[in-house]
């Protein structure tokens, strides 16, 4: 909010005008007269009344002006375009929720189990099994900071156990860090000089998440725009809103205030006050990439406007509504996981209360809409990247690789003949939830 103005200063009580001083002068002349003999004759003073004493006046207190938050004095200078290194714990987010699951497959997928069994005999599948997992890690740290990818893949067990995000010395990306502008999420500098995440809550959310990362991680981000030299807070948000760069609703899909955005990003929790809401429809947005949308070229929170359609969608009875889906326990993980998918005619098959059957659903309810529809406002179906699903396609189209992405989605990671594969981001989701990081044991089942 903004500072109150500052009250107009007013002269003291004790300042008086001229004809007061006078009065007193009067009052007073008689008792220096007094004091000096000059007023009367000698002891026969001494009998009469002393004079009133003159009370000072009262003072009157200025209330202090309303201060003004100190502000960070680090990003003033900085520009559009510029490229910085700074700390998860700078970046304070513009939206209230995120994508829980979506943060669970990272999590998952990014922390492989060194003591694993399935491949203790054969160093050369473990190796390979680590560099899809905790190699993808890294993989997808470089990219995000704008440095293309890892310099090259583990050579050894011994090299993937001692790399972490928080040794810079331990691994390599193939450029510096701050390379490729354009893969780099973005901030803008607010009126207080701190800097406000536009892009890549899920990002930095996940690296403050995982036990190499946490809030001190240095990242690298693009500064999108600086309105530090905007007078207040209520304007600096006016702008941000008008400009379509922050998301005022909850994990319910319900308006809140800027005063409601949390204060850090990171999943809440008990042990750490603050942190970021549950929004159980961008975790399916999230599922139907590259099934019912493209990830390409995509305005600011893209996925909170398809979250929030699909939501208007189950309301009105056109879909099922996300909680008549088996998404989590007390469902059995198998329950969870069962395979949904489309046929070349684009039926529906497999099960149809699973969350893959969830993720099925919205994306032919999303992909079945016109180039010119509208999902939000006045953002239509093709300015948010939707894939048009055609029945009978042909192979390397782009439907058929959505029903290969949608089949894919609970898949685990141990391939027919014992080496391991990608495994789906449903699988490593459902289970991170349900099992926190890979081990050994029935959780995971190994």
């Amino acid at each position: 909010m903004p500072p109150a103005p500052l009250l107009s200063r007013r002269p003291l009580s004790g300042s008086r005008p001229h004809g007061f001083l006078r009065v007193l002068a009067a009052a007073i002349l008689p008792l220096a007269l007094a004091a000096c003999n000059g007023g009367g004759d000698g002891d026969d003073d001494q009998t009469d009344a002393p004079p009133a004493a003159v009370a000072p006046p009262p003072a009157t207190e200025t209330p202090p002006a309303a201060e003004t938050p100190p502000r960070n004095t680090a990003y003033l200078e900085a520009k559009p375009g510029d490229v910085i290194r700074v700390r998860i714990e700078e970046l304070r987010p513009t939206q209230a929720a995120i994508g829980y699951d979506q943060i669970y497959y990272k999590l998952g997928r990014w922390q492989g189990d060194f003591e694993r069994p399935t491949w203790a005999a054969d160093p050369v599948l473990q190796l390979d099994y680590l560099n899809r997992t905790v190699g993808k890690k890294f993989d997808d740290y470089c990219e995000d900071m704008g440095g293309t990818e890892r310099a090259q893949a583990f050579q050894s067990i011994a090299q993937a156990r001692a790399a972490r995000l928080d040794q810079p010395d331990s691994f390599t990306c193939k450029d510096a860090p701050g390379t490729h502008a354009a893969n780099l999420k973005t901030v803008v500098v607010g009126w207080d000089g701190n800097l406000y995440l536009t892009d890549g809550h899920h990002t930095f959310s996940s690296l403050r998440e995982i036990f190499d990362g946490g809030p001190k991680l240095p990242v690298w981000v693009k500064v999108d725009a600086n309105y530090s030299s905007l007078a207040s807070a209520a304007e600096f948000w006016q702008r941000m809103v008008d400009e379509r760069r922050t998301w005022l609703r909850d994990g319910q899909n319900q308006p809140i205030t800027v005063d409601q955005l949390p204060a850090r990003l990171g999943l809440a929790s008990a042990e750490e006050p603050g942190g970021m809401q549950e929004d159980r429809y961008r975790s399916l947005v999230y599922f139907t990439r590259d099934i019912a949308y493209s990830n390409g070229d995509l305005p600011e929170f893209a996925e909170f406007l398809w979250g929030d359609w699909l939501r208007r969608q189950a309301a009105a009875g056109r879909l099922p509504r996300l909680d008549e889906y088996l998404t989590a326990a007390p469902a059995a993980t198998a329950q969870i996981l069962a395979p949904s998918t489309l046929g070349k005619d684009l039926l529906p098959a497999g099960a149809n209360d699973s969350y893959a059957a969830a993720v099925r659903d919205a994306a032919l309810k999303m992909g079945a809409l016109a180039d010119g529809d509208i999902v939000y406002g006045d953002r239509d179906a093709a300015g948010l990247g939707r894939i048009a699903l055609e029945p009978n396609a042909a192979s390397g189209s782009p439907t058929k690789k959505a029903r290969d992405t949608l089949e894919e989605l609970p898949r685990h990671d141990v391939k027919a003949d014992g080496s391991p594969r990608g495994a789906g981001k449903l699988w490593f989701a459902v289970n991170y939830r349900s099992c926190g990081k890979p081990a050994a044991g029935a959780c995971w089942g190994w």
